[in-house]
């Protein structure tokens, strides 16, 4: 566990996600799940503890398996964007899906069921909460899926966001709308997050170059999707295009290697199919 600013927690040692705690007098504001219950469950302790107070509320950055699995074991309100809640009311509890997707979820073959918990609380496009001295912010910045949300705290001059930018691993491009992911990231780059100290959903601290190269990895592969389709390509030519882009990244292992391979191939073909569906060619 490590302090980011005053009050402001994360821990990155767990499988999947990065996952954060804003402490106050009341409380704790969690910032998603770590995959597993187990891990969920000593999680909430170690922040609760470190809390001043017994409330808890909890946060979800955006729908995805790694972040949400484990909300469930949280036991307390859960708060997400309106379009998130969406998702999650749709999802089926088994691994019934055959696709291989290239999340940290479905390589865990301990969660074969997963009790997908409702939101009791949504926005539409922003959501202010104030437990104690430092107002905390929730704003919508779709891209990385429709629901994506930055939680940010301006009196500490820190903010979590998602997989807005993924260090180091390739992007989930499945659900993504890249116009709108590159707006997000050009508001990284603007005067308001300057001096920000910013927590990535899946590595630890985000800097200025890893905004850069998410940005130019985006707008690569946009480029690539666009020339796909006015060739007309076959999806089986996009799935193959897709997982040559694994290559830009160093896996730590063959493990991780395959996963960054199932997750741009995976990716790439479902990308395609949600905004090129005229070229989605068989």
């Amino acid at each position: 566990m490590k302090e980011i600013a005053e009050n402001i927690l994360i821990e990155t040692d767990y499988e999947g996600v990065t996952v954060g705690a804003i402490l106050s007098d009341r409380g704790v504001i969690l910032i998603d799940t770590p995959l597993s219950p187990k891990d969920t469950n000593a999680w909430r302790t170690t922040a609760s503890r470190a809390a001043g107070g017994s409330d808890r509320l909890l946060v979800l950055l955006d729908e995805h398996y790694d972040r949400t699995s484990g909300a469930s074991s949280i036991k307390c309100p859960i708060i997400t964007h309106e379009k998130t809640a969406q998702v999650l009311s749709g999802r089926p509890s088994s691994k019934a899906s055959t696709d291989i997707t290239g999340t940290v979820w479905e390589e865990n073959d301990q969660l074969m069921t997963t009790r997908w918990m409702q939101p009791e609380i949504t926005f539409t496009q922003n959501l202010t909460i104030n437990w104690g001295d430092a107002e905390i912010l929730l704003e919508h910045y779709p891209g990385p899926s429709r629901g994506s949300t930055w939680v940010i705290v301006p009196e500490r001059q820190a903010a979590f966001i998602g997989d807005t930018v993924t260090p180091g691993q390739p992007p989930f491009l499945a659900n993504a709308e890249i116009d709108e992911w590159l707006n997000a990231l050009h508001e990284l780059v603007l005067v308001r997050f300057r001096d920000y100290v910013l927590v990535s959903g899946r590595g630890e601290l985000v800097t200025k170059q890893d905004v850069k190269e998410q940005q130019k990895f985006l707008r690569k592969i946009r480029r690539r999707l666009d020339r796909l389709a006015s060739s007309k390509s076959k999806i089986s030519k996009v799935e193959e295009a897709g997982a040559g882009y694994a290559d830009d990244f160093k896996p730590k292992s063959k493990k991780e290697a395959e996963v960054f391979r199932n997750r741009l191939s995976y990716g790439f073909v479902q990308y395609f199919s949600n905004h090129y569906p005229e070229k989605d060619e068989k």
